[in-house]
């Protein structure tokens, strides 16, 4: 397809778009909610999908639907009740649990085997936190911060059913695995979270573990779990299988066309189709057209696998006559501190300049869209602190906290474990990482350090004087931290790690309501078609809220779990 490089604004696009398709058109493409091309840094910085249509509008290729792939190139017809694109952490909940009811489950992934990131699952007053002697604050607390967090613009009901459900879907997860043939999960709640009185970050995160020894590929436990057992239970997975189309007779999405390695198959669904595909940022037409700003300052993606999120399941509900859920700057973004270094804890930051920029006394997403504020293209910081450091980041635990602050995996009733430098998940093993990479820093004066970092060493200098001189009044004029945070950099060696922001996930898709049914333009639901997990929207509308750590992925599965029962236990 042939591309252009031309930059239009919202309006410009808007209208052009509008001669050639209509209003209505536009609309189920989800592009009235905005949808202009832009610069990303990471993509050479022009919009290299967006194509010429005519009259010289501007176009993006999903505009235009693909040919539907004919029946005499269909070499299988597979049926099933219900049909899951994508084995991920709902596609996998979605299977197990439809299972489990005795549905019969086909699940399509265009990888070679599930996909699966990161650790935390967010659950509200699980059996595990019970046991733990932890007891969350009311649900209703949580959920008001969390609506407020997103201005009011996410969707009420949808936020409602996942804190409702998630611990019940845990608990399930916990007793489901313990005749598991290779061995139960472990299920730990963590404490984890920023404790401060200006943001909330409320218990809830586990981590959930497993050791399987047949997990060669290294999938998260519980995910590999629910891929298993939904076998045992007669689900059929089928990978290097890429869904190209949703099939829709009289209005109804009755199934899926897939490419599979040895021709087109087409798998119809009795009950539902549920698209649990992932996000599109690795998609860098999608990335243009819908990303906050903020995230398109990043020039770093860590989604894994790489090119298994390109928004296929987003694509195909578009062209079923679903849309996009966008929030007022765009799609809602996940940013975390995950280059370079990762840790940060709570010491005072330097930008690439070496100057002070920030409050450092707040949560991760804060953070890395005040390192993508600064001035000039380097999206990175440094953390500054000295030979003091261990004893001051166990004291500020109790005042602070949060992710790259605090351990990530702190169990509950265990203290502080910094670890070795030879284990890498570790602060010390990063650490011990980070000077090898030349992403940590260690030197025997300032002076020194400042060298290492490739700052100015005046400006360096000047900037951990003021904090030094904010430590003895106890009172931080520039920024406002709280006194208690405040720690002297003055002996020595002194230390500078390297940290930055990278897009994670875009954790946004098609709008659906609070039962996972994708909805059209008028926002009625589209019969047989459902979406979970990062092909849905409306769980976040600004930011990725960390008002409970791993909120994401215990949505995920939550909602996955709660589409295959929904499905499964519906008539025809």
């Amino acid at each position: 397809m042939a591309s252009n490089e031309t930059t239009v604004s919202r309006r410009d696009f808007l209208k052009s778009a509008a001669v050639g398709a209509g209003a209505a058109g536009i609309a189920s493409l989800g592009l009235l909610a905005g949808c202009s091309p832009q610069a990303n840094p990471s993509a050479g910085g022009t919009p290299a999908a967006t194509t010429g249509g005519e009259g010289g509008e501007v176009k993006w290729s999903w505009e235009t639907p693909p040919p539907p792939v004919a029946d005499s190139a269909i070499t299988e017809t597979i049926e099933a009740d219900i049909v899951v694109v994508g084995a991920g952490i709902s596609g996998c909940a979605c299977a197990c649990r439809a299972a489990e009811l005795g549905a019969s489950v086909a699940v399509v992934e265009k990888m070679a085997f599930p996909s699966s990131r990161g650790g935390h699952y967010g659950g509200y007053q699980t059996n595990a936190m019970t046991r733990n002697g932890l007891t969350n604050v009311p649900l209703d607390q949580i959920a008001s911060e969390w609506l407020r967090f997103e201005g009011n613009r996410c969707k009420q009901k949808i936020v409602y059913r996942y804190l409702e459900n998630s611990s019940r879907v845990i608990n399930w997860l916990e007793d489901f695995s313990r005749d598991f043939s290779e061995g139960p999960l472990t299920i730990n709640p963590i404490t984890t979270h920023y404790v401060g009185p200006y943001y909330y970050e409320h218990i809830g995160t586990h981590v959930i573990s497993g050791d399987y020894a047949a997990n060669t590929n290294r999938i998260n436990a519980p995910v590999y779990f629910m891929w298993k057992k939904a076998e045992e239970l007669g689900a059929k997975f089928y990978f290097n299988a890429p869904a190209e189309q949703l099939v829709k007779e009289d209005g109804r999405v009755t199934g899926v066309i897939v490419k599979a390695e040895d021709g087109y198959k087409k798998f119809t669904a009795k009950k539902g189709v549920l698209l649990a595909s992932g996000d599109f940022s690795g998609d860098q037409e999608m990335m243009q057209c819908y990303a906050d700003p903020m995230a398109l300052k990043c020039d770093h993606n860590s989604y894994i696998p790489a090119g298994a999120n390109t928004g296929d399941g987003h694509k195909m509900g578009m062209w079923a006559g679903g849309h996009v859920f966008l929030g007022p700057s765009g799609s809602p973004s996940m940013i975390h501190l995950i280059r370079y270094c990762t840790l940060c804890f709570g010491f005072m930051y330097v930008n690439a300049a070496g100057r002070r920029f920030m409050n450092e006394d707040t949560w991760i997403q804060a953070k890395s869209i005040r390192i993508l504020s600064q001035p000039g293209e380097n999206r990175y910081a440094y953390s500054i602190f000295d030979a003091a450091w261990q004893e001051q980041v166990v004291d500020s635990i109790q005042y602070g906290g949060g992710q790259f602050w605090d351990n990530m995996s702190h169990l509950v009733g265990e203290p502080y474990n910094f670890g070795s430098a030879d284990d890498p998940w570790s602060p010390l093993g990063t650490l011990e990482a980070g000077f090898r990479d030349g992403m940590a820093f260690k030197a025997d004066s300032l002076e020194e350090l400042a060298g290492q970092m490739g700052v100015d060493p005046a400006v360096f200098l000047a900037e951990v004087e003021k904090y030094n001189a904010a430590y003895d009044a106890g009172e931080d004029s520039d920024f406002h931290k709280r006194k208690v945070l405040l720690t002297p950099i003055r002996t020595a060696p002194f230390y500078a790690v390297k940290f930055g922001p990278s897009v994670l996930t875009m954790p946004n898709g098609l709008e659906i309501n609070e039962k996972l049914e994708v909805l059209d333009d008028d926002l009625n639901p589209i019969p047989g078609l459902y979406a979970s997990g990062n092909a849905s929207g409306g769980r976040y509308a600004v930011d990725y809220p960390v008002v409970m750590n791993g909120n994401s992925h215990g949505s995920a599965m939550t909602f996955g779990f709660l589409a295959g029962e929904d499905i499964a236990l519906r008539n025809t």
